[in-house]
């Protein structure tokens, strides 16, 4: 089988030939242009963002919304608004489906949306002054992304994927209790055509996030990404989502920012003898960030290739 077959029979607990790595060749992403930007701007929902330390996303540095009590007079921005340029249409037309799945990406899905718009602080205190507010406020968020999903559909994507990270490094930014109050109904609303349609759906958080992964495994999430390795249970997160969703990522980065070529390797071995088993697992790092040496990179791929073999 080639690495796109590879990489779905292990994604849907198959049989697989290999572990696949998580930096095979075996997507052809996109995003509507107007919806994210490495630079500064200011984008349709009136979030200024600036680059901080070069190489990474922007931050946002002007919150348009800093209080609930003005939501009658904020504008959602239509899904339509943002744009499929004619590099997207080319680049979806030569795209070989026979070796690449079609997926169509959006930056800051829900959580991460709202608190860009109104300030972490704000909006999290929301949470709690103004729950119903706080309902409406996140429907809109999450009716603006059903729409962008809609429109990948019809261009006849494979799946969809986003960013939302939820967790610091020890736990949930918000309380299981309250993300299941607030967040996973809003999810349900905005995946629901990509789900009945059985697309993929590529779920992306950073963080210490593994109270809620069986939450997002009983939605119908595919992928989960990146299961940094120092925040979450690795053995909770296999235990609690197997057989319904996999796992992408849980190398440790700072092993890959700082160790050496053995380091990776036996971290990679580590993770392996926790995931690999039954399948449902794509092996790489927990973040993505600048400065990693191509030897440990290499590290990772040999001992990947090595010791993932079924």
């Amino acid at each position: 089988m080639n690495l796109k077959e590879n990489y779905l029979e292990a994604i849907r607990f198959g049989r697989p030939d290999h572990v696949p790595l998580a930096d095979e060749p075996v997507f052809h992403s996109f995003q509507f242009e107007g919806n994210f930007r490495m630079d500064d701007w200011t984008d349709p929902w009136g979030v200024r963002w600036e680059v901080g330390l070069e190489g990474t996303v922007p931050f946002p540095k002007g919150n348009p919304l800093p209080s609930l009590d003005c939501l009658p007079d904020f504008r959602f921005p239509a899904p339509s608004q943002l744009v499929l340029t004619d590099d997207m249409r080319a680049g979806l037309r030569t795209a070989d489906r026979g070796e690449r799945l079609i997926i169509g990406h959006l930056m800051y899905l829900l959580f991460e949306r709202a608190w860009a718009i109104m300030g972490m602080d704000n909006f999290l205190m929301a949470l709690a002054t103004h729950p119903s507010e706080s309902h409406a406020f996140l429907h809109g968020i999450a009716a603006f992304a059903r729409g962008v999903f809609d429109r990948y559909l019809e261009l006849g994507v494979d799946g969809v994927s986003f960013s939302e990270d939820l967790g610091s490094q020890r736990a949930l930014m918000i309380s299981p209790a309250m993300f299941r109050e607030f967040i996973l109904p809003e999810y349900i609303y905005c995946l629901e055509r990509v789900l009945s349609q059985k697309k993929m759906v590529m779920f992306h958080s950073c963080g210490c996030i593994d109270a809620i992964a069986g939450d997002l495994a009983a939605i119908g999430v595919t992928v989960l990404n990146p299961i940094q390795a120092r925040a979450n249970d690795l053995h909770k997160l296999k235990s609690d989502t197997f057989g319904r969703m996999a796992l992408s990522g849980g190398i440790d980065t700072s092993i890959l920012a700082r160790g050496t070529p053995g380091d990776v390797r036996a971290e990679v071995m580590r993770v392996m003898e926790i995931l690999k088993p039954g399948g449902g697992y794509v092996c790489g790092p927990d973040q993505d960030i600048p400065g990693i040496s191509a030897e440990n990179m290499t590290a990772l791929r040999e001992a990947g290739y090595e010791v993932g073999r079924y």
